[in-house]
C-alpha cells in the first residue's frame, strides 16, 4: 500500500492522510472521522491500524482532520459546528472524487466520529455504507433491569446505599434525559447530544432505503452509560431487528478507547470482515494511484 499526506477543501485547509492500495481500489473509499478532539491517528492509533487494514483489502481510507484539529487550519466563517463537520465530510469525498480516487464513500468513527458518520450517510448520497462505534444509543427497560440487577448484585453499591440515604439514587446514576449522554474524559464534564429516537430511526431507515450498509459497534465498557447488552439495539429500534444490511457487534469487555490491545484487535477484526463481506466489490472504481513512499506523517 501507499501513503500519502494530502491538502484539501477552501484553500487546502484540512490536513489528512490517504492510505490508497497498492492495487488500485477494490471497492468504495473509506473516511474516517475524527473522535472527539482526538486528531486523525484515532484513540490508540485505532484510525491508523483500520486504515491499512482496510486498504490491504482494497480500500482506500482517508484519515484526516476536521478544521481546527491536527494540522487542519482552523475555519473563518460563520458555519456551526454540525455545520462545518458534514461540509468537511463532504469536502472529503469530492476530493477524493477529483482524484481519481473513489466514487462511493463509507465514514466510520468513534463516538463523535459515529454520530458524524451516520449524519453524512444520511445527508449525502455518495454513501454507499457506514461504521459507527460508541454511536447513538437510548435506554430501554432491559437495559435499566440489567442496570438495578448489576447494582443489587454488587457489594460496593450496598455500601454506598448502607452509607447514606441518597446513595441509591448515586449509585443508579443522574441519568440525563434520553438523547443525551453524559462523559467525563480528563474530568471534564459533557454531554453527547442526540438526535430523538424517532429521529434517528429515521436517518437510518433512509440510510438502509439507498441500500447502504451500516455496521454498529457498542462497548461495555465505553458505553454503560447508555448501552448494556447485545440485544438493546433490537428493542430500542423494534422495526430494524434482523435487518440484512446491519451488522451489530457488542464488546461487552472492551473500554471506549480500546486501551488493551486484544479489544483493539477485536474491533478492528469486526471491521475488517464487515468490510470485506459487505463492501469489497461495491461500487469499486479501478484507478491507478500515484506511487509515493509509505510515510508516517501521523
Amino acid at each position: 500500500m501507499n501513503e500519502r499526506p494530502v491538502r484539501f477543501g477552501p484553500a487546502k485547509g484540512l490536513s489528512g492522510v490517504l492510505t490508497a492500495p497498492a492495487g488500485g481500489a477494490a471497492g468504495p473509499a473509506v473516511l474516517l472521522l475524527n473522535a472527539g478532539l482526538l486528531h486523525r491517528v484515532g484513540p490508540n492509533r485505532l484510525y491508523v491500524t483500520l486504515a491499512r487494514r482496510l486498504a490491504a483489502l482494497g480500500l482506500p481510507a482517508l484519515r484526516f482532520d476536521y478544521s481546527g484539529l491536527g494540522e487542519s487550519d482552523p475555519r473563518r466563517d460563520e458555519l456551526t459546528l454540525e455545520e462545518s463537520m458534514l461540509a468537511e465530510g463532504r469536502q472529503a469525498m469530492s476530493f477524493l472524487e477529483a482524484e481519481g480516487v473513489a466514487e462511493a464513500f463509507v465514514p466510520m468513527g468513534l463516538c463523535a466520529g459515529a454520530e458524524q458518520a451516520q449524519r453524512l450517510a444520511y445527508a449525502d448520497a455518495r454513501v454507499v455504507g457506514a461504521a459507527c462505534i460508541d454511536g447513538y444509543a437510548y435506554r430501554t427497560p432491559g437495559y435499566y433491569l440489567r442496570e438495578v440487577a448489576r447494582h443489587v448484585l454488587s457489594a460496593r453499591s450496598w455500601r454506598r446505599l448502607l452509607a447514606s440515604p441518597l446513595a441509591l439514587w448515586k449509585a443508579l446514576g443522574r441519568r440525563p434525559a434520553t438523547g443525551a449522554a453524559p462523559g467525563n474524559p480528563g474530568g471534564v464534564d459533557f454531554v453527547r447530544e442526540f438526535p430523538s429516537r424517532q429521529e434517528c430511526l429515521e436517518q437510518l431507515r433512509a440510510i438502509l432505503a439507498r441500500g447502504a450498509e451500516l455496521h454498529l459497534v457498542f462497548t461495555g465498557g465505553g458505553m454503560a452509560e447508555l448501552y448494556n447488552h447485545r440485544g438493546q439495539f433490537a428493542a430500542t429500534f423494534p422495526t430494524l431487528r434482523g435487518h440484512p444490511r446491519i451488522r451489530l457487534d457488542f464488546m461487552p469487555l472492551a473500554d471506549h478507547t480500546f486501551t488493551l490491545r486484544s479489544q483493539q484487535d477485536a474491533v478492528v477484526a469486526s471491521i475488517e470482515a464487515w468490510a470485506r463481506e459487505r463492501l469489497v466489490g461495491k461500487a469499486p472504481r479501478e484507478v491507478e494511484l500515484p506511487a509515493a513512499a509509505a510515510m508516517a506523517a501521523e
